[in-house]
């Protein structure tokens, strides 16, 4: 998989500069976070035959809303072809379906609502045809949404630090040995992986022991100024994506426990209907 920002040009500016996300991010994170936005752009679009609106939403609970602007390039709107499509976002971001098709004024198209502990969101896209594209696209947009409102996790330290899972490696012939404890206690989440390397081990252990059946696809370190971000990808039974993020306050492989843990958890990305 793929993960990079799109590479806007001269000729298409693609979203309105981000701001601040939270009270307590710093241009790195906010950068990474624009990035991912980005990148969930870039695979919509990818699935989609002509996409002609292309959005995002994001709502922190304790923060303003920030919008992310793929398609139409705001500058190509006239003031009152803002506002219209202003209003279809409040109305769509107000609703209570998760993710449906719609029609309101000129504007039609889908939408795909989604729900965090800390943040909601709402990505909306038009131009697809059928049914089976805009499915395949919510499942991504979930993907990458369940991602995005992880950044907000990492406002509660305290909640942060109780979620930590515990970790020990050691080396057993060629490979590394991971024993990751996700709960603490005899009766806790616990379970072990081999690998080439201790990261992958310590991915694969925290999955195993989350999430059995689910599997490991790739991790990535991310540099954001002193501190690193862990990013995990695993897929599903049905094989669909998992993304967890996490950054470090020093201990890497325990911010990895910690990301994959996010990627297989419970679904808090699709809100009830």
């Amino acid at each position: 998989m793929s993960i990079h920002a799109h590479d806007p040009g001269a000729q298409t500016p693609t979203r309105f500069p981000p701001p601040e996300l939270t009270r307590s991010t710093g241009p790195q994170i906010d950068h990474l976070f624009s990035t991912l936005v980005e990148a969930t752009f870039d695979l919509i679009e990818e699935m989609g035959t002509s996409i002609s609106l292309l959005l995002y939403l994001h709502v922190p609970h304790d923060d303003q809303p920030i919008l992310f602007v793929r398609q139409p390039a705001p500058h190509m709107l006239s003031p009152t072809e803002t506002f219209r499509m202003m209003h279809t976002v409040i109305m769509l971001s107000n609703g209570r379906k998760p993710s449906a098709a719609f029609r309101h004024g000129d504007l039609a198209g889908h939408y795909n609502r989604t729900s965090g502990d800390h943040s909601d969101g709402l990505f909306v896209y038009g131009g697809i045809q059928t049914t089976d594209a805009a499915t395949r696209i919510n499942s991504v947009s979930r993907a990458f949404a369940r991602v995005l409102h992880q950044f907000h996790l990492e406002d509660d330290n305290q909640a942060a630090l109780e979620q930590r899972p515990g970790v020990h490696v050691e080396v057993v012939g060629q490979l590394v040995q991971a024993t990751v404890a996700v709960t603490p206690g005899a009766t806790g989440l616990h379970a072990t992986a081999t690998a080439a390397d201790a990261e992958q081990a310590v991915a694969r252990a925290t999955i195993q022991a989350c999430a059995p059946g689910f599997g490991f696809d790739e991790l990535r370190r991310i540099s954001v100024g002193t501190r690193t971000a862990v990013l995990v990808v695993a897929r599903d039974l049905s094989n669909g994506l998992r993304l967890g993020l996490a950054i470090s306050e020093g201990d890497i492989l325990q911010t990895i426990a910690l990301a994959a843990k996010r990627a297989v958890g419970h679904d808090d990305a699709e809100p009830q209907a």
